[in-house]
């Protein structure tokens, strides 16, 4: 089917998730702990209709973490199926680092005052453990492996507002 036989009205509803991939100076990759869903998962969410991905991600991690730092560069892009089961639509799925977080801004975390209906705490997960841990979904465990390998070797894809480099 062209662009142009696609009704108006009818286009595609995707949702656009941006989540942060972040390590402690020891290698552990950290997640956040919902309350309202299953597992662990990175922090981050949803972006809002015209809100620029990277500005998703410093909204979301502040929002869950307290944490306010500017998303990194983006490693992965991970298109996602529809989950029937939580009503979430298809969508895709933009991994920023944030790198190595410090001594400092690890003790730091704290679950904000304003999440705490949703955010059960965080973990930290040894990436040898993601396949074998409870909590982490198994297309979890692959998001953040490839995401930390994209770092590892130096990989990043640029990300474009308009066709314009979006600073990190």
């Amino acid at each position: 089917m062209g662009h142009t036989e696609i009704p108006r009205d009818n286009h595609p509803r995707r949702r656009a998730g941006c989540v942060c991939v972040a390590t402690d100076e020891d290698g552990l990759a950290l997640f956040v702990r919902t309350l309202y869903g299953k597992g662990l998962i990175l922090p981050g969410g949803a972006a809002f209709g015209g809100e620029p991905f990277h500005t998703a991600a410093r909204r979301e991690l502040a929002e869950e973490t307290g944490m306010h730092l500017e998303p990194g560069k983006l490693v992965a892009v991970d298109q996602v199926k529809a989950d029937p089961d939580t009503g979430s639509n298809e969508g895709v799925n933009f991994v920023f680092d944030l790198g190595v977080l410090g001594a400092d801004q690890v003790a730091a975390l704290r679950v904000p005052v304003g999440a705490v209906s949703e955010i059960g705490g965080f973990e930290w997960v040894h990436p040898d453990d993601f396949d074998s841990h409870p909590d982490v979904a198994p297309y979890t465990a692959r998001r953040v492996r490839e995401a930390l390998k994209a770092r590892a070797d130096g990989r990043w894809l640029p990300l474009l507002q308009e066709g314009v480099p979006v600073p990190h």
